[in-house]
C-alpha cells in the first residue's frame, strides 16, 4: 500500500472535516479508481459542499468547501460520467437541467 494512501483515498494533504462524508462516498463507487484531495485555500462566504469544475484527461475535479475554506478535490476514473451521475443522485451536487 502506498505511504499515504488509505483505502482510495490520497492522504498527503489534511482534509476538510465536513468533505470525510463525501470522500467516503467517492472512495466507495465501483467507478473511482483514486480520490487525491488537494491544498487547503481560505475562502470567505458559507456555502457548503461540492462543486463540479471540469473533466481531466483522468477524471474530474471538484471544489469541496466548507465555512471559511475550499479544497481541490481530483477524482481519478475510467468513467467520471458515472461518478458525477452519482453524485448527483445522492445530492452530493445538483442535477444538471
Amino acid at each position: 500500500m502506498a505511504k499515504y494512501r488509505q483505502s482510495k483515498v490520497k492522504r498527503q494533504h489534511h482534509v476538510l472535516r465536513e468533505l470525510e462524508p463525501h470522500l467516503r462516498f467517492l472512495s466507495s463507487l465501483p467507478s473511482v479508481d483514486g480520490v487525491i484531495p488537494g491544498t487547503i485555500k481560505p475562502k470567505s462566504g458559507s456555502q457548503m459542499g461540492l462543486s463540479f469544475q471540469y473533466f481531466t484527461p483522468s477524471g474530474l475535479k471538484l471544489i469541496g468547501r466548507s465555512s471559511g475554506a475550499a479544497q481541490e478535490i481530483f477524482v481519478i476514473s475510467q468513467q467520471p460520467d458515472q461518478v458525477l451521475e452519482a453524485l448527483q443522485n445522492q445530492g452530493f451536487l445538483p442535477k444538471k437541467e
